[in-house]
C-alpha cells in the first residue's frame, strides 16, 4: 500500500504521530489486502484538529472518513475507526456477492 500523510495548518507533527498514523493505516490490510493508496491529510487550526482519512481501492472505489476533535491523536483514531467499519463493511458486501445460491 502506498501512503500519502499531509498536513495543513499543523506545523507540529511528530514522528510518533506519524508512526501512530502509519500503523493504523497498515492495520487496515489486515482486513482488506488490496488497498492501493492511503492519503491522510490532517489540518489543525487553534482548537479545532481535523483527520481526513481516503483509501483508494481496486476498481476506482475509494472509501473515506474525516474526524474534527480539539487534539490531533483524538481525530486520527476516530477517522481511523470509522474507515475500519467501511473497509470492513465492504470486504462483507464483496464476499456475499460471491455466493451462488444452491439449485434444488
Amino acid at each position: 500500500m502506498q501512503m500519502n500523510i499531509t498536513t495543513r495548518h499543523y506545523p507540529d507533527m511528530t514522528d510518533a504521530l506519524r508512526a501512530g498514523v502509519e500503523d493504523r493505516l497498515f492495520k487496515m490490510e489486515r482486513f482488506f489486502d488490496r488497498i492501493l493508496e492511503a492519503r491522510v491529510i490532517l489540518t489543525g487550526e487553534k482548537h479545532r484538529h481535523q483527520a481526513e482519512i481516503t483509501l483508494h481501492l481496486p476498481r476506482g472505489k475509494r472509501l473515506s472518513a474525516k474526524e474534527v476533535s480539539t487534539s490531533m491523536e483524538t481525530a486520527v483514531d476516530m477517522a481511523a475507526k470509522k474507515i475500519e467499519s467501511q473497509v470492513k463493511k465492504f470486504k462483507e458486501k464483496r464476499r456475499d456477492r460471491k455466493r451462488v445460491s444452491v439449485k434444488i
